[in-house]
């Protein structure tokens, strides 16, 4: 990375450089990236996803704001035209990730539901770059405060298709008042030049409920950072992730949930479906504090490998620390069904539609996570055109 410290460091001396920025690139350079093979990182190197000389460039954002109905007082476009004040989210402070998003560009986009406030629509957008030289840098921050008793649902499609190596860096902070409600599916569909490093950090206040998902059509090489605190009694989390991944494809995510205060459920459910000599890497860990009696913490991984050179490494981990509590963990890692092929053969099903067809049907239940039933078909349409045999 010693081309990006170089320039990082001629960014600090620039004159004009607000002071929010050379703060940001302060607390970056004193954090400095995770290590390669450090416990997080064991299997991606973000050292060498960075490595190269690049030039900040600006995708096109395509989104549905002017068909919005926005209620009184809400909010949604630059962070620089807001009027107000915003909670603070202070798991950022310590993460290397967003201090250099920050420090790169001051620029964020953010929504802002006041209280009781209910979009009746969802906020589709889609950050798309066509076409860029080499080297090109993409940078994304977004903020998303809902306020107590206010819902909204999000949809974001992140589609890099340069045929040429890129890096797109994003960060996600999200806060979610007091019975308020969330909805946030991020899709990605980009090019195999293309390399994604991102990280969302959520928090609740209590009995929020939000409900994250993450589907990978496409991607070259990703990794996916999710930091998320309950920190109110009788929040609720569903976080949930689809990755198909083939050719040379890599894909990682990895997630931390800390339950910190009583009466909290979080239920997470990531699922891979490898081909070609594609790898998947999931880490999860969920921490229950020594208060947090009452929780129950449920998180799942589940493989499937079409092709005997994909794999996969997953890291499951649970870290309790209170006694009344329901909490488990699992990962499993195989191949389709032989019996299932052979009764769907028997039927007259031909081998690759038999393998199509169970392929699709592992994926089923991450989308039921879902809950708005025409984004659900939607994407079931879009998983099942990724596989063919």
């Amino acid at each position: 990375m010693g081309q990006l410290e170089t320039q990082l460091a001629a960014l600090a001396q620039t004159a004009d450089l607000c002071p929010c920025r050379q703060v940001a690139l302060q607390r970056f350079r004193r954090i400095g990236l995770p290590a390669y093979h450090s416990e997080a990182y064991q299997r991606t190197d973000l050292s060498a996803m960075l490595e190269g000389k690049w030039t900040i460039t600006e995708g096109s954002y395509q989104h549905n704001i002017e068909e919005l109905q926005l209620p009184e007082g809400a909010y949604i476009g630059p962070l620089s035209g807001f009027k107000g004040n915003l909670p603070k989210i202070y798991s950022t402070d310590e993460d290397p990730l967003q201090a250099l998003i920050e420090g790169l560009d001051d620029h964020a986009f953010l929504v802002y539901l006041p209280k009781r406030a209910k979009l009746a629509q969802p906020l589709n957008y889609t950050y798309l770059l066509e076409q860029a030289p080499a080297g090109a840098m993409l940078l994304s921050r977004f903020i998303i405060i809902v306020e107590d008793e206010a819902e909204v649902e999000i949809v974001g499609y992140d589609r890099n298709r340069s045929a040429n190596r890129s890096v797109s860096l994003q960060s996600t902070e999200i806060y979610v008042g007091r019975a308020a409600k969330l909805s946030l599916t991020d899709i990605e569909d980009s090019s195999a030049a293309a390399q994604r490093i991102s990280t969302l950090h959520l928090h609740q206040e209590g009995e929020s409920v939000a409900n994250l998902n993450f589907i990978s059509l496409h991607s070259g090489k990703t990794r996916n950072n999710y930091y998320c605190d309950l920190a109110g009694e009788y929040a609720s989390l569903s976080l949930g992730g689809i990755v198909i991944a083939s050719d040379d494809e890599h894909v990682d995510n990895s997630s931390y949930i800390a339950h910190s205060v009583p009466h909290c459920t979080s239920n997470e459910l990531f699922k891979y479906v490898l081909s070609d000599r594609s790898y998947g890497i999931f880490t999860g860990r969920i921490l229950v504090a020594q208060d947090a009696q009452k929780t129950q913490a449920y998180q799942n991984n589940r493989n499937l490998l079409l092709s005997s050179e994909a794999r996969m490494q997953a890291k499951p981990q649970l870290e309790i620390y209170a006694d009344d509590v329901k909490c488990s963990h699992g990962m499993t890692t195989g191949q389709l069904s032989e019996s299932a092929l052979f009764y769907m053969r028997q039927r007259g099903i031909s081998k690759d539609e038999a393998k199509r067809l169970l392929s699709i049907a592992f994926a089923e239940d991450v989308l039921q996570l879902i809950e708005r039933e025409e984004l659900r078909d939607s994407l079931r349409e879009q998983v099942a055109s990724r596989f063919t045999f």
